[in-house]
């Protein structure tokens, strides 16, 4: 449980740092990445769904770390969250050409956080399946 609820709340740190960013400077990670925001409502686009969905996401996280059997429910969230979005940056690197050290390291961290999410859930199932059974 104690490793689980660590990378709910690292997971939670990276949808903060990411979304605060977004939030507060829009054209400063476009910018990086080559993304030319043609004017300031396509900047609050970016800053709606890129900051502000990934701070309800890591506040979701950090939620999922207290409440009773949130745990279980916060490893799911983050490794489809994290996990579709690697699937995508895959098909991009596959099929667009996308495949440049950025989106490389960016889809090989989003992989392992998906996996490592994955199998904690299993671990933490297949511990909530054993305590019921030997309370029965």
């Amino acid at each position: 449980m104690k490793k689980s609820k660590i990378l709910l709340i690292l997971g939670a740190l990276i949808y903060f740092a990411f979304g605060f960013v977004f939030f507060i400077n829009p054209d400063v990670i476009t910018t990086m990445d080559g993304i030319i925001l043609p004017d300031r409502p396509a900047a609050n686009h970016i800053r709606a769904v890129y900051g502000g969905m990934e701070i309800g996401l890591g506040m979701l996280l950090i939620y999922f770390c207290f409440t009773k059997d949130g745990v279980k429910n916060g490893l799911i969230v983050l490794a489809f969250s994290i996990g579709v979005a690697a699937l995508a940056r895959l098909y991009g690197i596959l099929f667009d050409q996308g495949g440049d050290m950025s989106n490389v390291l960016s889809f090989a961290a989003e992989l392992a956080f998906a996996v490592m999410a994955g199998v904690f859930f299993l671990i933490e199932s297949n511990g909530s399946n054993r305590a019921l059974t030997e309370k029965t």
